[in-house]
Order: C-alpha cells, then structure tokens, then sequence
C-alpha cells in the first residue's frame, strides 16, 4: 500500500486590491478638473453660466441666505450652505423652497481630506495665492467634497468621534454598500446572490434599478441618493432659472441660487467617486474590503482581513505622504492618515519594514497624464458598454477595462491555475499569453518577504490599444505575480516528487502597477464626464433689425437697497417686459471612443427659459 505525506513548504495566499480612498478620491477628481471643460483657462464656460462675475476663493458665497441642517431651532444662518433635496423638491413652480430641503454645511472632515493648499492649514505665506485661504469653498473644492463624502459611513460608525462629518438628514446608511458594478453580471456582484445594495450605476445617475437600467432615463422617485445625475441635472437648471413669484424674495432667491450650484457640483463629485471606483477591481468583482476600527462593516457583514485593504491604504499612502511632506516644510505636524485609526501605524511599520514605502516618482498619474479623454453620447457608457459591446474586450467603459484587466482575490488563481468560472479575463497563470518577467523577493502583506516571479500580460484597452503605460515591458504589464514555492510530495515507497505551484499573488509592486495603469483612466473618464455634463449649448441671436428689445427709459423708477431698478409705477422690477431673439442648438456632436461613431447632439421636446444678464 503506498501511503502519500503531503508537506507545503510554503503557502501563499493572494491579497485584494480595494478602492480608492479618500484624498486619492479628492486628487483624481481635482486632477480630472483641470483636464476638462471646467479648467480654470477655460473662460468661455465660465463666461456662459456666469462664474465669471463670481470670486473664484468662495465661489458660491451665498451672503447668509440658508440655515444649515441641525436640530437646534436657533441655528444661526451660515454663509456657505447647500442644499440636500428630496425628489419633490420645487415640484410646482414658485413653491415654498424649504418644503422637502434641508440646508447643509461645509465640514472640517471634507477640508482634511483635500490636499493641503484646500485646507487652509498651510500658512498665507505658503499658500497659492490663486487658491487663498478658503480653498476649501473654491469651484473645485466643491466637487472634491461631493467625491469625499460620497463615502460616508452611518453617522455613529466613525472611528474618530471628534472629526466626523454631518449626519445625512434623510437617510443614515453606509453609501459604500452601493458602490459596487460587476459589468459581467450586470449586478453589484456582492452579496451571496451578489445583489447587495443598488448597482453603482444606478445610484450614481439616480434610475431605478431595474433590468433594463440601461435604457431607462426617468429619475427613481424613491431614490435615496439625493446628490446623484438626476439631481445634478435638475439642480443646474434651478440654479440658472429659479426664482418665486413674489418680488419681495428677489434678494434671497438670487442668495437660493448659489445654494443650488454649490449643491449641483458637490454632486458631479458624487457621481465621478462612483465612477472613479470602477477603477478598482474588487468594486467591479463584488469584493468586500473596508474596516472599521470600532466594529464590524455592515451587520452581518464581516470586517475585511488586513491582506484585504493593501491597494486602498498602499495607493492613499503614496497620495498623502507628499501632503504631510508639504506641511512639513512648512512647520506644520503630520495631519494625513492614509488608513484608519487602528491600521495607520501598523501600515506605516509594514511599508518601513518592506522597504517599499513609495515610489521615489510619487503619482505620475495626475501630473503629465496624457490618457485620452473618452467621449460618449449617453453617460452609462462612461461605466459600460455592455449593452452595445458583446465581446469583452471590445467595451470601453471604466468598468469593464478594469473588470476584465485585473485580478482580485476572490476571482485569484486556484486549484493549480484553474480560472473563476465568473470572470473569463485574465486568463491563468498557464495561459501562454503570458511572459515570465523578474524574479525578486517582495513583500506580501501578511507574508513578509517572499520570492517571486512578475506576470506579464497586455491588458485590452478598447480606447486606447497603444497607450504608453508606466512600467510596460514591450506593450504587456506585470500585473501579478507567481510564487516560487513548491509542493513537496514524500512518497513513503518512493522518492520526494516536486510539483511547483501554479498559484500567484500580489506584490507592492503589482499594486504600483495596477494603480499607475487605473488611476489615469480613472482622471481621463472623470474629465470626459465633466465634458458630457457641461455639453449643451444654444447660441442666441438677434432677429434681422438686430434688436433684441426695446424699453421707455424715460419711465420713472428707482433703485432699491440691493440695486434692482423699481418702476415707480407699481414698485415692480423695471426691465425688458418682452424679447425677440433667435436660438439655435449649438452643441457639437460627439464622436464616441472606441468606435468614431458621431452622434448628433439634438434637443427634444421641452421649455426654453431665457436668463438675461446684463
């Protein structure tokens, strides 16, 4: 009889890779600012909404106009609030604007989280004098702090009780648990029917999540994201039009606007944060990975393994260590924390003990990115396009590049190489498509160090096949790695056989990798959306006597307190009571990526408001 004593000589398991944190959140969306059409260069869009005439350090200063959500009744009237809306909110036109709306404020938790010449923690002699010492309340200040809070944990989960941010007054939730888009599934691919929570793209554009989601356009009136597209949209033209019926609330409903903007672009941030998660794996593989200090996640849902959280505290860490660096040449003590209270140190001892803190290059991902910014004609297809793309390797959205580009745990080479049957790409180890690259001894969280060999694979790109990644070895990447351990056999009737392992894991130098492929995309997708959202425009003309409008100036009025005119008359606004004009559509088309296809950007059926400035 032979009997067989098996002995792993040394056993290796493959740590996940999570999501984005929240300064890496807040870099990429400030990054993917001045790549779009909201660049600060860009005077034409400024000009047209009018941001021109308001002061770029406080952008929308709304002059003591709300009260910000508390339950104190005697809460006194802040200067910077925005709003936080239920669906019906201004429903019927000249309605009362404080039914279904609470006034909210700017925390200090959103100014930590902003890189440090938005904190107002560097001294004004170290400060960008373009960015000033509110930065904080600048245009881009307010979509880092719809992409920082769109993270928020239930109001009492926090590990820090003395800096946490407001609690949401409509409904207390962790937001993350919708966070997640497996492209495959088409679900959030969490969960033991991996169908936890909404799709993260549903709640990002505020549909219902239904099975055909992708082509329903009418907003969820059930909605719990109150700061999703559907309510981007529909803040944008409030803050353009709105106005009541009275003339006596003319001051305030000019103060009511600037609420509305700071409210639409802290929602634009929302959505880019979803967007942005789609660049890590585990959000488009249904993969848990948080932690809290004082408890576990969710109910029933366990706090992730410290292997779990490397991506998202090793990437937030290369982000933040250049902030703390900029504080300290400035006197200032180490504010950042790259993880979480209970994690921060232990994580600081691991990259020290790894030797592999950071790359020397820090993030060469939002300086000097030169990815491609992607165009598309519906704003699904920036997360998908599964619906118009069967093959795999043919969809051009963020989700589905990173979906089938990566590995995760969960989805890790098994069982000697054979594949999860959930996610065909990347293919296993054994796949010929493969090249052996360096061996060398890396750190693996929760191992130490170990030898291993990089994987090298070319990760389809659907919109850019050719682009000139960091760290690739003629067109393929080193997105994993193939322990060189083996399994020794000890036949008692016969010599030792020796099997080598066909498993992989992941390095510090995967996660570098990974991060310096995704981020990028991650900026470029975030820019794109910005450009699609801001897209429309109307050009506005004279008709042939080349007048517009005509008034009796010589009719008696006055000017009030707050600089309107006043027609003596009847104390009613003195101005043009009737235009002439006319109005073309004057977007151009888009010409998708990946496919050229142009799509004529044409106006259906709806009301044409005018706004006069003057």
């Amino acid at each position: 009889m032979r009997f067989l004593l098996i002995i792993i000589v040394s056993v290796l398991f493959a740590p996940r890779l999570n999501a984005f944190n929240l300064e890496t959140h807040a870099l990429i969306t400030l990054d993917a600012k001045e790549r779009s059409v909201l660049a600060k260069a860009n005077l034409e869009l400024a000009q047209r909404f009018g941001f021109d005439r308001l002061e770029p350090k406080r952008v929308f200063d709304n002059q003591n106009s709300f009260i910000c959500f508390s339950t104190d009744p005697n809460t006194v009237v802040h200067r910077d609030a925005y709003i936080d809306a239920r669906d019906a909110w201004l429903s019927t036109p000249g309605s009362n604007p404080r039914a279904n709306v609470f006034g909210r404020c700017p925390t200090l938790f959103e100014q930590l989280s902003m890189p440090p010449l938005f904190t107002g923690l560097l001294p004004p002699a170290s400060s960008n004098a373009e960015t000033g010492p509110t930065g904080w309340l600048r245009l881009e200040g307010w979509l880092m702090r719809g992409a920082i809070r769109e993270d928020d944990f239930e109001s009492g989960a926090y590990d820090n009780p003395n800096l946490i941010p407001d609690q949401d007054p409509w409904v207390d939730e962790f937001r993350s648990l919708n966070h997640f888009y497996d492209p495959i599934v088409d679900n959030t691919g969490i969960g033991p029917f991996r169908n936890i929570g909404q799709r993260s793209t549903t709640w990002a554009l505020g549909i219902a999540d239904e099975d055909n989601w992708a082509n329903v356009q009418l907003p969820d009136v059930a909605r719990c994201n109150h700061f999703s597209y559907a309510d981007a949209r529909k803040l944008m033209f409030l803050a353009l039009t709105y106005k009541r019926n009275l003339l006596v609330n003319y001051p305030e409903d000019a103060r009511l606007r600037m609420n509305m903007w700071a409210s639409m672009f802290k929602s634009l941030g929302h959505i880019v944060h979803l967007l942005q998660d789609t660049a890590s794996p585990q959000h488009v593989r249904g993969e848990g990975h948080s932690r809290l200090c004082n408890g576990s996640l969710y109910q029933d849902l366990p706090e992730q393994p410290e292997a779990t959280r490397t991506f998202e505290n090793f990437t937030n860490y290369r982000v933040t260590v250049p902030f703390d660096e900029e504080l300290d040449r400035a006197g200032i003590k180490k504010t950042y924390s790259f993880a979480n209270l209970c994690d921060d140190n232990k994580w600081r001892d691991m990259f020290r003990t790894a030797g592999q803190a950071r790359p020397t290059d820090t993030i060469p991902w939002t300086s000097g990115n030169t990815y491609p910014i992607p165009q598309f004609s519906v704003q699904r297809k920036f997360f998908t396009t599964r619906t118009e793309d069967a093959a795999i390797n043919a969809r051009r959205g963020l989700a589905d590049y990173v979906n089938r580009g990566f590995f995760t745990e969960g989805a890790f080479i098994r069982n000697n190489g054979v594949l999860n049957p959930n996610f065909p790409s990347p293919p296993p180890l054994v796949d010929a498509a493969y090249t052996p690259g360096t061996s060398s001894t890396d750190f693996i969280p929760g191992l130490g160090n170990v030898e291993n060999q990089t994987m090298l694979w070319q990760v389809p790109d659907a919109i850019a096949p050719n682009y000139p990644d960091r760290g690739l070895d003629n067109g393929k990447a080193p997105i994993v790695s193939r322990s060189l351990w083996t399994t020794v056999i000890y036949d008692l009737e016969g010599p030792p056989i020796e099997i080598q392992s066909l498993g992989g894991n992941l390095t510090l130098k995967n996660y570098v990798q990974i991060a310096d492929m995704t981020a990028p995309r991650a900026v470029a997708y975030t820019a794109g959306f910005f450009n699609f959202f801001f897209r429309g425009k109307l050009t506005v003309d004279p008709i042939q006597q080349r007048v517009f409008a005509v008034m009796n100036q010589g009719e008696p009025h006055t000017m009030d307190a707050d600089g309107y005119p006043i027609r003596t008359s009847n104390g009613q606004i003195f101005g043009f009571e009737k235009i002439r004009l006319r109005v073309r559509n004057s977007t151009d088309p888009i010409t998708e990526s990946g496919t050229n296809t142009v799509v004529p950007q044409t106006v259906g059926a709806g009301k044409l408001v005018a706004v006069a400035r003057y």
